[in-house]
């Protein structure tokens, strides 16, 4: 059976009808992209771009992180300038920043938190390098990390006593002196054996109840560069007293002296007996079998090193 042909008109009827579908579905597909920009514009301007650059929180700070460092850290990566809750720019050059801090051995996240308004507060999660030594060099004084990593901050030594010492008044770390080479670009590691081995000492005493009054660490002699008879290390005390401790753990003539963990055991059973880890003699050496002093000649720690 034979097809009855449409007329012309109905087929350019047809064709105006899906041309007109196609212009009205075009209008409101563009109409709904402009809608979407403008909305987008009004939450950007209105709600995701605030009246003031977030404010910087260290998400994991450390206890013994002083709220001056805190506040000192959140500086160096504080943004400069309004920005959208939704830049991610803003996020990339915050972590570039913080790269950059000696103070900050590895950042691992940084993520925008909701405070007063979206995205006014960045919380900032990083691996901080903690100090473990002042170490002097001239006037002046630098903490570094127990690697050595020379840290940022120098203080004099009027400054002393606020960095020594914790909130609850036990020591926070100990000065080293006695080193000869100077120090680095901060986040540099401070080289030097002789300031290795004063870091090891550092390490060794930290936490230990019996050592509050162990100030300083001095490596002057460290190697016998001055004496080669005398104590490489000494430790000097709160009291202006003396504790010869030689050579450092991991000297390779170490053994030449009594291994470091009974020279920390003698030390803990002179304090445990006269309630002073320097036995309250001008100064006492822990290097050999018997502890020795001006008078009387000798220590008893038999009973520290028996264990």
């Amino acid at each position: 059976m034979a097809r009855t042909k449409k007329p012309a008109s109905e087929s350019s009827e047809g064709l105006l009808r899906l041309v007109l579908h196609l212009t009205l579905a075009v209008i409101f597909i563009s109409a709904m992209i402009s809608l979407f920009r403008v909305c987008q514009v009004y939450v950007d301007r209105r709600w995701a771009f605030p009246s003031q650059p977030p404010k910087v929180v260290l998400d994991n700070r450390p206890p013994w992180m002083s709220d001056f460092l805190a506040n000192e850290i959140a500086k160096t990566a504080q943004p400069i300038g309004l920005h959208s809750a939704f830049d991610r720019q803003l996020l990339i050059d915050t972590n570039n920043l913080l790269k950059s801090n000696p103070w900050i051995r590895q950042v691992n996240q940084i993520r925008r938190a909701y405070a007063q308004s979206p995205g006014d507060t960045l919380l900032i999660d990083c691996d901080y390098r903690a100090p473990v030594a002042l170490v002097k060099w001239g006037d002046f004084f630098w903490l570094v990390d127990a690697e050595g990593t020379k840290l940022p901050e120098q203080y004099t030594v009027d400054q002393m006593p606020k960095i020594l010492f914790g909130p609850d008044g036990s020591i926070n770390v100990r000065i080293i002196t006695g080193i000869q080479h100077a120090p680095p670009e901060s986040g540099k590691i401070w080289m030097g054996n002789d300031l290795a081995g004063g870091l090891e000492l550092a390490k060794l005493l930290a936490g230990q109840n019996y050592a509050e009054a162990i100030r300083q660490i001095d490596v002057t002699n460290f190697d016998g560069r001055h004496d080669s008879q005398a104590a490489q290390i000494i430790l000097l005390t709160e009291f202006g007293t003396q504790i010869r401790w030689g050579r450092p753990p991991s000297a390779k003539d170490a053994f030449i002296e009594v291994p470091a963990a009974t020279k920390l055991a003698a030390l803990r059973s002179i304090y445990d007996q006269k309630k002073r880890v320097d036995a309250n003699e001008p100064w006492i050496d822990v290097r050999f079998d018997r502890v020795t002093c001006p008078d009387p000649g000798t220590l008893d720690t038999a009973s520290a090193n028996a264990h």
